[in-house]
């Protein structure tokens, strides 16, 4: 059914310009999803440091673009912080700058396409649609137009800049460690033959919460910052360290503003690459969780699952259906679930650790089988995998 519309130009446009903003979540969703399709130079899924940006610049230019299409439809003299905080992280990560601008391709071909859509659902005449049609594109075209111009110089001009800088060599020789080259660790300044500890730290704070760090567990540190609050890091020791070592008080005893995505240790160059994925994959999930620290060994199977968020989340609702509600009962169900599938489907454990009597697990545990159609015990490895990757997708 077509909104009825008897302003001018102007107010058509307005109505416009708020039914995206209502859609600006969905937007971002579309946009999102083409680009790792469409733009797959872009690789947001092996650099975490650029998708949350990528996400909020999104947003920021959508939100801007927005703000005068019912009004002067004067693009802003300037981009959005968040566009240019990614063209710089682009530039560090060593990006070219075309896989940058084609995800502002894909980003307006989106709005675009909603844009018309919602034009031709208003109730307007041929030359009312056809002036709307033609005002409001040409207005997003120079929007875009403006942004690009701007990005592309920031890009350029941050080339440039960590081109002349050693932390530019340093990057570099860690992007070859890690892609399979021999590199002499005396240019990284770190030994490569030790045992490592890699580690994704994020906030503002980071890279000077990381040196407390490397002072509190008594290892060599390299760091590797890739965005403004974003470092990637190894902490090196020459001595055997048993695999728990690393879980000691020294996380919790600094910045609380400085996250850790933390691998397992591992010796050798080997080890640098290994414990460095592990961080990553460690950091994708971290990213859902309220944990100041996360360690890749409590977090495999989520880690491995989140690879495709889309199948993840498919994978949840079909083992979970109805247990995937946010209201207060089915929380204490799936909170009752999980528990009862890490006790080993002991009811006098779970009661235990719950704090009721065993036969209120009997009851809660009848009443999930009730909600799947189907008993526990039948799906008890698929359901356990369920719940744990609901707690990161659905915090």
């Amino acid at each position: 059914m077509r909104a009825t519309i008897t302003t001018g130009i102007d107010g058509t446009l307005r109505v416009v310009a708020r039914r995206l903003r209502d859609e600006i979540d969905d937007l971002v969703a579309t946009m999102l999803a083409r680009m790792r399709d469409e733009a797959p130079d872009f690789d947001t899924a092996s650099r975490p440091e650029l998708a949350d940006g990528l996400r909020e610049s999104c947003y920021g230019n959508i939100r801007a673009a927005l703000g005068a299409l019912g009004d002067d439809r004067q693009p802003p003299r300037h981009s959005p912080a968040e566009a240019v905080d990614v063209a710089r992280a682009t530039a560090r990560a060593g990006i070219a700058l075309e896989p940058l601008l084609h995800t502002y391709r894909i980003g307006h071909a989106v709005v675009l396409e909603r844009f018309f859509a919602l034009i031709e659902e208003l109730d307007l005449t041929s030359a009312q649609r056809h002036s709307a049609t033609l005002i409001g594109s040409k207005y997003l075209f120079a929007y875009v137009d403006r942004v690009v111009g701007e990005v592309s110089a920031e890009y350029a001009t941050e080339c440039q800049r960590v081109s002349r800088s050693s932390i530019q060599r340093r990057v570099q020789l860690v992007r070859d460690v890690l892609g399979g080259a021999t590199v002499d660790g005396t240019e990284l300044g770190y030994r490569l033959e030790q045992e490592h500890l890699a580690v994704v730290a994020t906030g503002p704070a980071a890279d000077a919460s990381l040196r407390d760090l490397a002072r509190r567990l008594e290892r060599q540190l390299l760091t590797v910052a890739m965005t403004d609050d974003t470092v990637w890091a190894w902490l090196g020791s020459t001595r055997r360290h048993e695999p728990s070592s690393s879980r000691v008080d020294p996380w919790s005893a600094g910045d609380d503003r400085t996250r850790y995505a933390v691998g397992e240790p591992a010796r050798g160059i080997s080890g640098f690459r290994d414990s460095h994925e592990q961080a990553l994959a460690a950091h994708r999930v971290a990213r859902h969780l309220p944990a100041l620290v996360t360690h890749y060994d409590d977090v495999a199977l989520e880690a491995a699952l989140l690879h495709d968020v889309h199948a993840a989340r498919h994978f949840v609702d079909r083992e979970l259906g109805p247990l995937t509600a946010s209201d207060a009962r089915t929380r204490l169900l799936r909170e009752t679930l999980g528990c009862y599938l890490r006790s080993g489907l002991n009811a006098a454990a779970t009661a235990a650790v719950l704090h009721v009597s065993d036969r209120t697990i009997a009851y809660r545990i009848r009443s999930i089988e009730e909600m799947l159609g189907r008993s526990v015990l039948s799906r008890s490895g698929e359901l356990a995998a369920a719940v744990r990757v609901h707690r990161v997708l659905y915090p």
